[in-house]
């Protein structure tokens, strides 16, 4: 395990901005690219939760955000930092700090990522840590056909 910093803020500097949009381009399906910048547009709110190695290069990134009265939630994790539990160390923070929120999650393995890989969805990664799929709430577009999930921490 290598060292690793945890950062929680409202304003991202031009490097860390840079570095989420490379990672974003990299990791996420080839018809999402370039559209880290259009992801917060209309969101009234958000917080961007980032997890540094010691070079200060981003390794994980997630954002909670408030858009048609719901929080939402997007992560990634660069992919060879995957596996190391840094996704389920994002959602606990959400977890934390919220306790409804929803994401829109891929539920298929026909996309590919840029290097030609296929994109594998994580959606069984989501329902080991406790969300629910809503299954009658779905995005089918050219660029995207995910489900929306939602975790809600159970009153004691």
């Amino acid at each position: 395990m290598t060292f690793q910093t945890f950062i929680k803020t409202k304003e991202l500097s031009n490097r860390q901005v840079e570095q989420i949009d490379r990672a974003w381009n990299d990791e996420y399906p080839i018809k999402l690219n370039n559209r880290f910048g259009l992801l917060l547009n209309d969101a009234k709110s958000y917080m961007h939760y980032i997890i540094e190695n010691e070079k200060q290069e981003i390794i994980a990134w997630g954002v909670m955000f408030e858009k048609e009265d719901e929080h939402r939630f997007s992560i990634l994790v660069v992919s060879k930092h995957q596996g190391e539990g840094l996704g389920k160390q994002l959602i606990d923070a959400f977890k934390k700090d919220y306790s409804v929120f929803y994401g829109w999650v891929i539920d298929h393995d026909n996309d590919v990522k840029a290097n030609g890989e296929k994109y594998a969805s994580p959606l069984i990664f989501y329902l080991r840590l406790g969300f629910t799929i809503l299954q009658e709430q779905r995005i089918d577009t050219e660029l995207i056909s995910a489900v929306k999930v939602v975790f809600k921490r159970e009153s004691n």
